[in-house]
């Protein structure tokens, strides 16, 4: 008995370690983000060269945010789904076993999509050559990482649902990724979805800020609790059910992006 307490205050020390660190990267990181969105920095940024867009300009501008919201919606109905597919897999395995494949599936649909066709004017359907992608838009090469972390994902199911993954750091595959996509989160700069100036674009901005770091807050908590669940370290059941819940919370502020 006292040897689990004492494992038990452990685990709950590392949680609570963990949850700091995540406080503190967001804390660190606000500062300059905020400094980037500030008025005064909006304005040493665009300084006289602000004016009144096109029409066409304009259009442009709303054409790609609505694209862009499309991505974002299209992404969080997968990650729904995996969440869901999460909370639901005992009941759905036992009758149907192959349906542990979907976890791939939901990550691979995705990830595709976001690679090939989430910014149509870069590699490698567009004039923006991989080269130029990586070493002058910022933009796009974070949106490349995000969808190779889903197919890094799809591969990791895909092989855990075959039994291929049996070594210990096979567990601790998923929650590095999911941590990964949750730190880059919090550098994905919001100039990058907002094409306008003035008041209005740094409210925007402001906006697009806000859910980013909720979707990384949401992303660090399913890194934490499918590491606790995998690992059996600490009430796996009562994780796997957190575990869906951040998964199924990211989804919904996927699909409610706006910008």
């Amino acid at each position: 008995m006292r040897q689990k307490r004492k494992g038990l205050a452990m685990n709950l020390r590392f949680i609570l370690i963990g949850i700091q660190l995540v406080m503190m990267w967001g804390l660190l990181a606000l500062p300059s983000r905020a400094y980037q969105l500030s008025p005064e920095h909006s304005g040493m940024m665009h300084g006289s060269e602000v004016a009144q867009a096109s029409p066409e300009d304009q259009a442009k501008l709303e054409a790609d945010k609505r694209f862009s919201e499309f991505n974002h919606h299209f992404a969080g109905i997968f990650v729904l789904l995996v969440g869901l597919l999460a909370l639901l897999e005992p009941h759905i395995i036992s009758r149907v076993p192959t349906a542990r494949y979907l976890w791939s599936a939901f990550f691979f649909i995705p990830g595709i999509y976001l690679f090939f066709f989430s910014d149509p004017e870069s590699w490698p359907f567009g004039g923006q050559t991989l080269q130029y992608v990586v070493t002058q838009n910022l933009q796009v090469l974070q949106h490349k990482i995000f969808s190779l972390i889903l197919l890094g994902l799809a591969v990791v199911e895909y092989l855990r649902a075959s039994y291929r993954l049996k070594s210990w750091w096979a567990n601790w595959l998923f929650p590095a990724m999911a941590a990964a996509g949750a730190g880059l989160l919090l550098v994905h700069s919001p100039q990058a979805h907002i094409g306008g100036i003035g008041e209005s674009a740094h409210l925007a901005m402001q906006n697009v800020e806000h859910q980013h770091i909720n979707f990384a807050v949401a992303g660090f908590g399913v890194a934490v609790t499918k590491a606790l669940t995998d690992t059996k370290r600490f009430h796996p059941t009562l994780m796997r059910y957190l575990f869906s819940l951040c998964l199924v919370s990211l989804g919904v502020l996927l699909i409610l992006y706006t910008e």
